[in-house]
C-alpha cells in the first residue's frame, strides 16, 4: 500500500470499528467481542502511528490507551487497571507536548482547567466511593495534560481541541459511571464519552503525525 493510501485506509478502519462498536456493543453486557470492537480503533490508530514513523511515545499513548478501553469494558473489578493505563498514556501525551514548547507562558487556559479540575473535582469526591483515589490522580494528570496543550504554538489548534474533547470525553464518563442512574440518560451519556473519546485520539494523531 503506497503511503497516499495508507492514512485513508487507517482511518476508513477506524471510523468502521468505532461504528461497529457504538452502534453493536456500546450498551450491551461484558463479551470478548464487545470488549474487541472497542479496543479495536485506537489499536488501529497506535499501529498506523508506529508503521508510519509518528514517534514511540505517541504510537505508545495510544497502545497505552487501547489497553485502557480493553479494560474499562470488561469487569467493574479492572476499572482501577483501564484507570492508570490512561493516567500513564496521558503522562506521555504531556511528555510529547512539553517537547513541543519554547518558552512556556501560562495564562486563562490553564487557570481556566484548573479551575474547572477543582470544582469537578469536589462535585465527584462524595459520588465516587472507593475510587476516590485513582479518579483524584486522574483529575490531577488530564488537567496537567491540557494545561499543557495550551502552551503550545499557535498551529497546534488541533492537539488542543484533541485533549478538551479527552477532558469532555472522560468528564460524561464520570458522570455516566457514578452520578447518573436513569438507564435511559446512561445510554445517552455513554455515546457522547464514545464519541468525544474517539474525536479525541483521533485529533491528537492528526496535530501529532
Amino acid at each position: 500500500m503506497t503511503e497516499s493510501l495508507a492514512l485513508p485506509a487507517a482511518a476508513l478502519a477506524i471510523f468502521t470499528a468505532a461504528a461497529i462498536y457504538g452502534f453493536g456493543f456500546l450498551n450491551a453486557e461484558v463479551s470478548a467481542w464487545r470488549s474487541f470492537w472497542k479496543t479495536l480503533p485506537v489499536a488501529i490508530m497506535a499501529l498506523f502511528v508506529a508503521a508510519s514513523g509518528g514517534g514511540w511515545l505517541l504510537a505508545s499513548a495510544l497502545g497505552l490507551s487501547a489497553v485502557g478501553d480493553y479494560f474499562l469494558s470488561r469487569e467493574e473489578e479492572r476499572f482501577t487497571i483501564g484507570l492508570i493505563s490512561f493516567l500513564t498514556a496521558h503522562l506521555l501525551y504531556i511528555w510529547i507536548f512539553w517537547q513541543m514548547i519554547g518558552s512556556p507562558s501560562f495564562g486563562w487556559g490553564q487557570g481556566g482547567m484548573v479551575a474547572y479540575a477543582l470544582i469537578y473535582g469536589a462535585y465527584l469526591w462524595p459520588r465516587v466511593g472507593q475510587y476516590r483515589m485513582p479518579v483524584l490522580a486522574y483529575i490531577f494528570v488530564i488537567t496537567i495534560m491540557v494545561g499543557t496543550a495550551f502552551l503550545l504554538p499557535a498551529g497546534y489548534f488541533t492537539v488542543v481541541l484533541g485533549s478538551l474533547s479527552f477532558a469532555l470525553s472522560d468528564s460524561v464518563l464520570a458522570l455516566e459511571m457514578f452520578v447518573v442512574t436513569n438507564r435511559k440518560a446512561k445510554i445517552a451519556l455513554s455515546k457522547i464519552v464514545w464519541v468525544s473519546y474517539i474525536a479525541a485520539q483521533g485529533l491528537l494523531v492528526l496535530g501529532l503525525s
